[in-house]
């Protein structure tokens, strides 16, 4: 497994963890290439990885996202992208489909517009009308999963509850995933 983390994030989460530490904070290994495509690419090759996923901050700001995926998918591996969703619309969602990704996994901060728009300073409406187009996808090789965070105060069991009655109003086979919570100093009380 290899991770490409990109810079730079639309959304200005409260308990963001990139913030804290560079690189992925599970990874066992870190490695800093010299970012340039060429020599990313290079370096995977070496790996042969079966899956490379595409996040850190927020994968969709970068311009070349879809000329990024284009040249991964022919090293063979299954591309996964690790996204806030907000940026993600019909074109978008195909662009990057035809250059080879083959999954993607959106991470809803809150269901509530309201706690979202605390929590992040952006409006969730984007991310669940990107929830709405990727269930349009028909393409039996695809697959996409939703994530949340349960944070204390904000996102709430309840606050889970109603996006997974959302999304199964939508497609029931869609997956959701609650990531564990890591707290950020200071930013917020341990769950009870």
């Amino acid at each position: 497994m290899v991770t490409i983390s990109f810079s730079g994030c639309n959304f200005k989460c409260i308990g963001c963890l990139r913030k804290k530490r560079k690189g992925d904070i599970y990874a066992e290994r870190v490695e800093y290439i010299e970012w340039n495509l060429k020599n990313i690419i290079k370096k995977i090759e070496e790996i042969r990885p079966h899956r490379i996923y595409l996040g850190g901050y927020e994968p969709t700001l970068d311009p070349d996202l879809v000329d990024i995926v284009s040249r991964l998918s022919k090293l063979d591996a299954h591309i996964i992208l690790l996204t806030n969703g907000s940026l993600l619309n019909r074109d978008y969602i195909h662009k990057l489909l035809e250059a080879g990704l083959r999954e993607i996994i959106i991470s809803v901060k809150a269901f509530d517009p309201e706690k979202h728009l605390y929590y992040t300073g952006r409006s969730n409406r984007p991310v669940l009308n990107a929830i709405k187009e990727l269930c349009k996808i028909e393409d039996p090789y695809f697959r996409f999963q939703v994530e949340t965070l349960l944070i204390p105060g904000i996102n709430d069991p309840e606050d889970i509850e109603k996006l997974a009655i959302f999304i199964s109003k939508i497609d029931r086979s869609i997956k959701l995933f609650i990531e564990p919570w890591i707290p950020v100093v200071d930013a917020f009380r341990e769950p009870s």
